[in-house]
């Protein structure tokens, strides 16, 4: 679950991005984060899901750092150890930003899950910090966190019980499922089979799956905008009038009815209280080229 905020605080924005396939994406979709973070003021923190060694890694590092970031370290999570040890507890507590790197997210919960660095990380939002994933590890961020795809032929997506497997996972938002796929323009084939899945399952969720070089930022009034290069695809199951996900063997079919499926691009918005999308104003209608990836 999410951490209480406390008197006096605003909880910090929570940033979802697609798997960042350009250079030049890298660069704008960096840079919102670094904004949000504090720009030339911010005390960043790399949370790796792969090795701390990682090419991504060690390329957010350098770009973060050439952007005068005030200060950017690296969580070494060898093991679960790691994640009790004090001065990494206390490193959170003063940073502004968290960026957490693709990679395995299972691999990443298997370290954190259940210990003090997760409470922290957690207070951190709490506390107004941003907290950003990229690609399949962006999932970690969701309180049910959706494991990425297993291999098999795209015609075989069709809606049974076993199309997906959960996870918990940190609980930094506890109403947005999170997917994830390498291969842009897959919304329609793969991405909302999986993610009618996963609200049938549970229709209090909201899924969310976002194209390469494409964000998803929720701010603390409950609002999602969508940023960057590609389309965010949200299936939401608060109007769902039945579904037969329970009675289903794990290869067969089953029904879901009234759902709510919207496809949004950059600068529009969900409210997920209002559970409403809203376009931006005619003016703030991003155009192709450079603008299309500018910060939110």
């Amino acid at each position: 679950m999410p951490a209480p905020v406390p008197p006096g605080y605003t909880r910090g924005p929570i940033i979802f991005m697609g798997p960042l396939t350009e250079p030049f994406a890298f660069e704008r979709m960096m840079q919102s984060f670094w904004d949000e973070a504090g720009g030339y003021g911010a005390r960043i923190l790399i949370v790796p899901t792969a090795a701390p060694d990682h090419p991504m890694v060690e390329g957010c590092r350098r770009w973060l750092l050439g952007a005068e970031a005030e200060s950017v370290d690296v969580l070494s999570v060898a093991d679960r150890r790691s994640a009790f040890a004090p001065e990494w507890i206390a490193r959170i507590e003063t940073v502004t930003g968290i960026l957490i790197t693709d990679g395995n997210p299972l691999r990443l919960i298997g370290f954190l899950g259940g210990t003090p660095v997760a409470q922290a990380l957690r207070r951190a939002n709490a506390r107004g910090r941003v907290l950003c994933g990229i690609g399949r590890s962006a999932s970690v961020l969701s309180q049910h966190m959706i494991l990425p795809a297993q291999a098999a032929p795209v015609q075989e997506a069709r809606l049974t019980p076993s199309l997906i497997r959960f996870a918990p996972g940190l609980g930094i938002v506890n109403r947005v499922a999170f997917d994830c796929d390498e291969e842009a323009g897959t919304h329609l084939r793969t991405h909302l089979p999986r993610l009618l899945t996963a609200v049938a399952h549970n229709p209090f969720l909201i899924g969310v799956a976002l194209d390469p070089n494409t964000g998803a930022v929720i701010y603390a009034n409950s609002e999602l905008e969508v940023f960057g290069a590609g389309a965010a695809l949200i299936v939401d199951g608060w109007q769902v009038e039945e579904t037969t996900l329970y009675a289903a063997m794990t290869d067969q079919p089953f029904h879901i009815s009234g759902v709510d499926v919207h496809t949004l691009s950059s600068g529009y918005t969900y409210n997920l209280d209002l559970h409403q999308a809203k376009s931006p104003p005619d003016s703030e209608i991003p155009q192709a080229g450079y603008e299309k990836f500018s910060s939110f």
